[in-house]
C-alpha cells in the first residue's frame, strides 16, 4: 500500500451501476487510497463505457496536479495517490470485453504462474519444517503427477489454494505430532486431505503415487476416537446407520471445515449429501456447541432478490436474502458454529458474487458499497451434484468432499427403513426379500433394458420403500401374515418399482422384455401367461 495510506478492496457484483461505483472513486479520490476492482469484466458493457469517462476525469485533474476537480457534479478535493486497480479472469460465462476506451486508461499486467515449489518451500518452513527443499519437491511432483494421471473431474484442482491449505494441515499436524518424522507427517495430510474429493475410480492411481513418493510409510491416520464415537451416536439419534465409510465422511467433512470456510459437499442425488451435513450438525448438538444451521436454495429467486440491489428509479437500496441471513449470522456474537447451506445448483451468475467471501478476504462486497464479514465461526457449505458450470476461480475457492455413490450404496437406507416398521416378523420378511430380489434387479436393469429417463439405483429402491409402505398396511398385513403375503406384496412393488420406467420404441417394447425376463427369473410368485406383468394387481 502507500505509505501510510489504504488499500481497499472490492468485488464487483453485477447490479454495479455508474453511481455507485462513481460513488467509490469520489471516495478514493479524496483519501488517495487504493482501490482494487476484482472481476471487473462482470460489469456489463453500458456501464463500463461511463466508467472509463470517470477514471480519464480522474486521471487528467492528477495530470493538471489539481488540488479540486469537478466529478459528478460536484466540487472535490483530489490527493494524488490515488489509484486505481482492476483484475479480471479473461473469457468465460458471465464476462463481458472490455471496451477500448477503458482499456487504453489502464497498464496490463500479465500474470505469470509463480513458482508453486519454491512458495511451497516458504511454507513449509514457516510451518516448522525442517527438509523442507526435499519435502516441497515431493509435494509439488505429486500434484504433477495428480494433474496428468487422474482422470479429469470438474471438481479436481491442483493449484495454489490446493497447495496452501495442505501446507496449513502439515503445519498442524506437526504440532499436534513433534516426535513423528516430517515426511510422514507431510504424507500423512497429502493423504488424508487429499483423500476426500478423489472419485473412487482414481483412489488406487492417488495411493499409489503417495506410495512411490513415501516408500516403505505407511502411517496410519490421525483419528479422535471419542469424535468418532459421538459422530455414530448422532448417526443412530438420526436413525441412519452407522456405516464406517458414513462416519469417515462425516469426519473429514469436520477436518475440511478446520481448514477451509466454504465447503463444496458433492454428490449424485442419493449418495447421503444431506445427512452427511445433518450428521455434523447433530454431533456438534451433542457436544453443547450449539450450532446454527440457515439453509437456502440460491436458484429458486434472481440475483438481485439472492444479494440485494439498488432501485434504479429511486436509487433506494431492496436486501437480499443472503445478504441478511449473512449479516444476521456475523451480529451474533457467540463462537458457536454457524452454516449457511447453499443447496442448489451453481451457476457462474450467482456464485461469483461470493468470490469475495470464499477467498482470503472473507468479506460480501454488497452493491450498495456495504462490506459483510465472514466471522471465524461462519461457514459457508455447499450442497451440489455437479460443478459443470462452475468455473476455475470457483472450484479453487472451496475445501471439496465427494460423495461416491458407492460409499454408502442401497443397504443403509433399506436398513433405517426397515428399522421404522413396527412387526418383528415383518421386518425378518422385508430382509430376506430385499437380499433376494434386488442386488439381481439392479444389476440386470444397469445394462439390459433402455429406461425412458435415467433413473439412479438409490431412486428405484426409494420407490420400492414407498409402494410397500402403502401396501404393507396393518389391514392387508396383521401381525400374523404369512411370509407368502409378503412376497406377493414385495414382488407387486418391484416389478413397478424397477420396471414402470421401461421405454417402448418402435422397434422393441422394453416393457414386454423386463416382463419375461422378470417371469423367467423369479418363479416363487406365479404370473398368469397372458400378456405382462404390468396387467395384474393386487
Amino acid at each position: 500500500t502507500t505509505e501510510g495510506g489504504e488499500c481497499t478492496g472490492l468485488h464487483l457484483a453485477l447490479p454495479a451501476q455508474t453511481q455507485s461505483i462513481g460513488n467509490i472513486y469520489k471516495g478514493l479520490s479524496q483519501t488517495g487510497a487504493w482501490g482494487c476492482f476484482g472481476e471487473f469484466n462482470r460489469i456489463s458493457v453500458e456501464v463500463l463505457s461511463v466508467v472509463a469517462v470517470q477514471v480519464k476525469t480522474i486521471q487528467d485533474a492528477i495530470l493538471s496536479k489539481k488540488k479540486h476537480f469537478m466529478f459528478l457534479d460536484a466540487d472535490i478535493r483530489l490527493t494524488p495517490t490515488v489509484g486505481i486497480f482492476i483484475t479480471m479472469n479473461p473469457g468465460y460465462a458471465g464476462r463481458t470485453e472490455l471496451p477500448e476506451n477503458l482499456k487504453a486508461l489502464f497498464r496490463p499486467c500479465a500474470m505469470v504462474v509463480p513458482d508453486f515449489e519454491l512458495i511451497a518451500e516458504i511454507m513449509l518452513v514457516a510451518e516448522g519444517f525442517i527438509e523442507a527443499r526435499v519435502l516441497a519437491r515431493k509435494f509439488l511432483t505429486l500434484y504433477t503427477l495428480c494433474k496428468e494421471l487422474l482422470s479429469k473431474q470438474d471438481h479436481y484442482d491442483w493449484g495454489l489454494r490446493a497447495i496452501k491449505s495442505v501446507l496449513v494441515v502439515a503445519g498442524t499436524l506437526k504440532r499436534g505430532d513433534k516426535g513423528r518424522p516430517e515426511d510422514q507427517v507431510l504424507m500423512r495430510a497429502l493423504r488424508d486431505f487429499n483423500t476426500p474429493k478423489i472419485v473412487t475410480d482414481d483412489v488406487p492411481i492417488f495411493m499409489g503415487l503417495i506410495g512411490d513418493l513415501f516408500p516403505a510409510l505407511n502411517v496410519p491416520r490421525k483419528r479422535d476416537l471419542d469424535f468418532e464415537a459421538t459422530v455414530k451416536k448422532s448417526v443412530v439419534e438420526l436413525g441412519l446407520q452407522p456405516e464406517d465409510n458414513f462416519v469417515l465422511k462425516v469426519v473429514q467433512l469436520e477436518e475440511l471445515l478446520h481448514v477451509r470456510h466454504s465447503i463444496f459437499v458433492i454428490g449424485n442425488a442419493g449418495t447421503g449429501k444431506t445427512k452427511i451435513l445433518r450428521s455434523l450438525n447433530k454431533t456438534y448438538q451433542i457436544m453443547k456447541r450449539k450450532p446454527v444451521w440457515q439453509d437456502l436454495n440460491p436458484k429458486a429467486v434472481t440475483n438481485d432478490e439472492l444479494f440485494g440491489y439498488i432501485n434504479p428509479a429511486t436509487r433506494e437500496w431492496k436486501d437480499g436474502l443472503f445478504s441478511c441471513i449473512m449479516r444476521d449470522l456475523a451480529n451474533m456474537s457467540t463462537d458457536f458454529p454457524k452454516w449457511i447451506v447453499l443447496d442448489g445448483d451453481i451457476d457462474p451468475m450467482w456464485i461469483e458474487s461470493l468470490n469475495t467471501v470464499m477467498d482470503d478476504n472473507k468479506v460480501l462486497t454488497l452493491a450498495s458499497n456495504e462490506r459483510v464479514p465472514l466471522t471465524p465461526s461462519m461457514r459457508l457449505m455447499f450442497e451440489i451434484g455437479h460443478l459443470k458450470a462452475a468455473t476455475p476461480a470457483t472450484v479453487s475457492r472451496a475445501g471439496i468432499l465427494f460423495a461416491n455413490p458407492s460409499d454408502l450404496g442401497w443397504n443403509p437406507y433399506v436398513q433405517s427403513w426397515i428399522d421404522t416398521r413396527d412387526v418383528q416378523s415383518e421386518k425378518a420378511n422385508l430382509t430376506i426379500l430385499f437380499d433376494r430380489y434386488v442386488p439381481t434387479c439392479l444389476e440386470t436393469l444397469r445394462f439390459r433394458f433402455k429406461k425412458i429417463t435415467p433413473v439412479t439405483d438409490i431412486s428405484m429402491i426409494q420407490t420400492l420403500c414407498y409402494l410397500l409402505e402403502a401396501l404393507l398396511s396393518p389391514e392387508n398385513t396383521p401381525p400374523d401374515t404369512a411370509k407368502e403375503v409378503y412376497e406377493l406384496y414385495f414382488v407387486f412393488a418391484a416389478v413397478w418399482a424397477f420396471g414402470g420406467s421401461m421405454f417402448q420404441d418402435q422397434l422393441v417394447d422394453y416393457r414386454v422384455e423386463f416382463s419375461k425376463w422378470w417371469v423367467t427369473e423369479f418363479k416363487t410368485v406365479k404370473f398368469p401367461t397372458h400378456g405382462t406383468v404390468f396387467d395384474y394387481f393386487l
